[in-house]
């Protein structure tokens, strides 16, 4: 995947997906990062996805992923930090087709869109089986952390969403973004472009004059 997203694109991505559903804010994401439309990405498997995410969320923000949880059994906060190259092991062959996001989309329409995203991908009919197929043919359909309590002991498997965790990063860094654009406009009367087209190295150097 080629990362084509700058300042702009991802400010743009953030106000496009603000108000949008995970699934439609991983394909808003992704499409900044690729320059690709949503539709096109939205018939990639989710793995394929949720590679593409990794890769784009590497190149804005390093591979390391570092986070807290919380001990089930005690209520300890357990700190958690990986290279997300732990997640990625390559997928394998499936004997059903593995779900796009626009499976997805479509199967969450649905009455029960368990039932309905197993039907548009297997001919089995059988959930459980499906969804087993789908997890042993890649991992990435089912990312599950697996931790440990330093204090009591206890072992437990926290789930990961990539979208959720990179959205909350991206969040994180649009709102420090405007606050750079509303002080550097304020101080030098530039347009929020004029700014964005700055290297933040130079951003970050005009801030470092406007706030001494």
């Amino acid at each position: 995947m080629t990362v084509v997203a700058g300042a702009a694109e991802l400010l743009d991505a953030w106000e496009a997906g603000w108000d949008r559903t995970p699934l439609e804010r991983g394909l808003a994401l992704l499409a900044a990062g690729t320059g690709r439309s949503p539709g096109e990405l939205a018939h990639l498997t989710v793995g394929q996805r949720d590679r593409a995410l990794f890769e784009l969320r590497a190149a804005l923000f390093g591979a390391s992923l570092d986070g807290v949880s919380t001990c089930p059994e005690c209520g300890t906060d357990v700190e958690v930090s990986l290279d997300q190259e732990q997640l990625l092991d390559p997928p394998s062959s499936a004997p059903c087709r593995l779900p796009t996001s626009a499976d997805v989309a479509a199967a969450l329409s649905e009455r029960d869109p368990c039932e309905a995203l197993v039907g548009r991908c297997s001919e089995a009919g059988d959930a459980e089986k499906t969804a087993a197929a789908w997890a042993a043919a890649d991992p990435l359909v089912d990312v599950e952390l697996c931790l440990s309590c330093p204090d009591c002991g206890r072992e437990w498997a926290e789930p990961f969403d990539i979208v959720s965790y990179l959205w909350s990063e991206l969040d994180g860094w649009c709102r420090r973004t405007l606050l750079e654009v509303h002080d550097l406009a304020a101080a030098y009367g530039w347009t929020e472009p004029q700014i964005l087209a700055l290297s933040a190295w130079r951003r970050q150097c005009y801030l470092g004059l406007v706030r001494s």
